[in-house]
């Protein structure tokens, strides 16, 4: 892009005045029909959040924009803020002269200003590789919906996905009007400083809606003696479900809700449903005892893939060293001392230990220990999805074993949540 272009482009975030804008870019970029799902969906988003989107003014002409959806993750007791980057449009006579690449260098940097740790996307990998993303995995529980083959017998759909039947409690459609407050809480009680897990705030006094939620067989509850035990929504194809909670305690409510959904699918002739469910021993086995049949899928790479980026890795840092230093207390390296410098190729923040305490710093002294690895590997292990011990790092020979001890205690294998990073 020639300088004098440069200097007549404009960054900001959108206002609500820049609706009809917005929607104009992502409508042309993407050739959307008119009056299609996806047009109403991005027409109501446009009006609903402009305030979302940073827009990329050219000679004060909204030309491209990029929606950030600001999340609130667990890392064990602590929170980190994550950037979803999404709808990245550019007008079509702009394309392919460097102003979408001027777009997203404008969102990483602000959200780099604006306290955001980590950020994911989905998207052209080769494209996204360009400013700072990297591949990252997606995981999926998917439910195949045919019939099985039982030696010399064959069940059919109808058979295996029957309602759910013999259970104490009942299925029945999720009213807002007195399940809101409820759903919420089972949403603390399933994803208890769960890493990976979206932060939701919960009140106890929220007001609810006052006239009942129009049933949707797709949004239901799982009830028994009047208590709500578990609850689960589906998208409107019904091919995937968007949430599912229940309380650890009644696995009834998991299997029945599960059940339900995938006897409504087999009704509608759906070849299969799938979950962002944790790859979690606990939950996997509930399933496996209801002979309810599953497949793991975890995708790697490919050109249209997820991605994420640490954007800024001494935030990140400094605001789980509370979950850190929890983690060693227990241990017989609790009363170690010194210096960790922790990073990857662009991004490297030292960690002074000492008394318990953590804190977090940009130097650190020539007696410090460095665990150096890829930026994909090291958001592995702040997500618990890998241990110290099986991690590639770059120079462990290097590290005593009292340090090792320390990062294997920062680091453990862990169950964490699948969907708001993949």
């Amino acid at each position: 892009m020639r300088t004098e272009n440069m200097q007549r482009l404009n960054f900001r975030g959108g206002v609500a005045d820049d609706a009809e804008a917005i929607f104009e870019v992502m409508e042309k970029s993407f050739r959307v029909e008119k009056n299609s799902d996806r047009w109403h969906s991005w027409y109501n988003l446009a009006i609903r959040d402009a305030e979302r989107f940073r827009v990329l003014e050219h000679r004060s002409r909204v030309i491209g924009v990029a929606l950030i959806t600001h999340e609130r993750l667990c890392i064990g007791s602590c929170e980190i803020i994550k950037g979803d980057i999404g709808e990245v449009s550019v007008l079509p006579e702009f394309q392919g002269k460097g102003y979408g690449s001027a777009l997203m260098h404008d969102v990483v940097q602000w959200m780099r200003d604006d306290n955001y740790d980590i950020s994911r996307l989905g998207g052209y990998s080769i494209f996204y590789r360009r400013f700072g993303y990297v591949p990252f995995p997606r995981r999926l529980v998917e439910f195949p919906i045919e019939p099985a083959n039982v030696g010399a017998n064959i069940i059919s759909i109808e058979e295996r996905f029957r309602s759910p039947e013999g259970l104490p409690g009942k299925v029945r459609p999720y009213d807002a009007s007195r399940d809101a407050v409820r759903r919420d809480e089972l949403y603390q009680l399933f994803n208890r400083e769960r890493s990976g897990s979206i932060v939701r705030d919960f009140n106890l006094n929220a007001k609810l809606p006052k006239k009942s939620s129009v049933p949707n067989p797709l949004r239901i509850v799982y009830e028994t003696n009047d208590i709500v035990e578990g609850y689960l929504s589906a998208r409107n194809d019904g091919r995937s479900i968007s949430e599912v909670t229940f309380n650890p305690s009644c696995s009834d409510a998991f299997v029945a809700l599960i059940k339900q959904i995938l006897h409504i699918a087999a009704e509608r002739g759906t070849n299969s449903v799938s979950s962002r469910l944790p790859f979690e021993p606990t939950i996997l086995s509930i399933l496996t005892e209801a002979n309810i049949a599953f497949n793991l899928i975890e995708r790697q790479g490919g050109h249209a893939s997820n991605m994420i980026q640490i954007v800024n890795l001494a935030s990140l840092l400094n605001k789980i060293t509370p979950e850190l230093e929890s983690r060693l207390r227990p241990t017989s390296v609790a009363d170690w001392c010194g210096e960790i410098e922790i990073g990857f190729e662009s991004q490297r923040v030292g960690l002074r230990v000492g008394n318990g305490n953590i804190t977090a710093s940009m130097c650190v002294g020539d007696e410090a220990f460095h665990m150096q690895t890829d930026q994909g590997t090291l958001m592995k292990l702040l997500l618990g999805i890998l241990s110290f011990e099986e991690a590639d790092i770059f120079n462990r020979k290097n590290i005593t074993p009292s340090a090792a001890a320390v990062l294997s205690a920062w680091f453990p294998r862990q169950y964490t949540a699948s969907g708001p990073w993949g």
